[in-house]
């Protein structure tokens, strides 16, 4: 958005596109941009909704394009409605799926197919459970630089699973093998993050019982294991341990009754704040874009609290919320 608060959706894609230039081979987002002012905004929700899930695109839309973010998201919602399976991924897999993704693999992928249908290409491959993972994670960041979109993201949840449906099917942690490990530790480090930004309204949401038994199975991990194994574990201990002291509602004091070591506790905690910092960028980038409106301001030339504003920052829909959702 130009400092003034402006929102031009032909500049707003043009920039888009020079933040993600890969998306530039793409021939549907070539065709777009091509049509200059003549673009509409039905034409670039329907564009980018899928992409929002692919984690390499989800901060930077969230960037470009906070003023149409909630139709972005609502429309990738309706599309994730029509995915006959959320729940589990196909034990038939071809070869070229027989793992799936983690998290952070998937992030390293820009296959042209999978960036184009994001949705598409998950569903067709029987991947249903990693779809959701990466719906999770899409929301998560989402949240996090736009809270006003939690009645969005909560109306996924009316008809997807919990965020941490693998460990509920998979049951018995400690059997899996190494590399299961990851995916269990994405699907609980995105439950904690959802459930910290919005304790109230996630803690009710779902039984989170699964993850005592998370740290009880985990209490004596094989210290002959990979060490990359060990590390996956105790950041799954860790994160679970978490949980439950904001679902119990218990003091940092409460830690030790866990059995976890200071050093264990510290190591653990970094892992974790390095996995939230992916906004951190945005929302610097934010901030300095607010701190020019400021200055604009103080000119006398724009007023920064101006209800015009207000939908350009994602605050015109904050007073619907809290009355969504009150706090206690």
């Amino acid at each position: 958005m130009a400092i003034d608060g402006s929102f031009c959706l032909e500049a707003e894609l043009e920039r888009f596109l020079a933040r993600c230039p890969k998306l530039g081979c793409i021939p549907r987002f070539v065709s777009l941009s091509k049509k200059g002012q003549m673009v509409t905004e039905e034409e670039v929700v329907n564009l980018v909704a899928e992409l929002f899930l692919h984690p390499n695109y989800t901060i930077p839309l969230l960037g470009c394009f906070r003023p149409i973010v909630r139709k972005i998201v609502d429309r990738a919602v309706a599309l994730l409605r029509m995915v006959p399976n959320l729940r589990s991924d196909s034990d038939d897999r071809t070869k070229e799926f027989k793992e799936g993704k983690t998290l952070r693999e998937a992030e390293n992928v820009d296959d042209e197919e999978e960036v184009d249908s994001v949705i598409e290409f998950y569903a067709k491959s029987g991947r249903g459970l990693n779809l959701h993972e990466l719906a999770c994670l899409a929301f998560c960041r989402a949240l996090d630089l736009a809270p006003f979109l939690l009645g969005s993201i909560l109306s996924y949840f009316k008809f997807a699973p919990p965020p941490f449906e693998r460990i509920l099917k998979e049951g018995v942690v400690f059997e899996l093998s190494k590399e299961g490990g990851t995916h269990f530790l994405d699907a609980a480090r995105i439950s904690y993050r959802l459930l910290l930004m919005e304790p109230e309204v996630f803690s009710k949401l779902w039984d989170w019982s699964c993850f005592l038994d998370v740290v009880q199975q985990l209490a004596n991990l094989d210290r002959g294991d990979s060490a990359d194994f060990v590390k996956n574990m105790s950041d799954l201990r860790w994160c679970a341990i978490r949980i439950l002291l904001v679902i119990l509602k218990m003091s940092e004091r409460a830690n030790t009754n866990f059995g976890i070591e200071p050093k264990e506790e510290l190591t653990c905690l970094l892992r974790w704040e390095e996995f939230c910092q992916d906004v951190s960028l945005e929302k610097a980038g934010w901030y300095l874009e607010s701190s020019k409106s400021k200055k604009f301001s103080s000119n006398g030339k724009f007023d920064l609290e101006h209800e015009n504003c207000l939908p350009s920052l994602g605050l015109g829909s904050l007073a619907v919320s809290s009355l969504q959702f009150p706090r206690d």
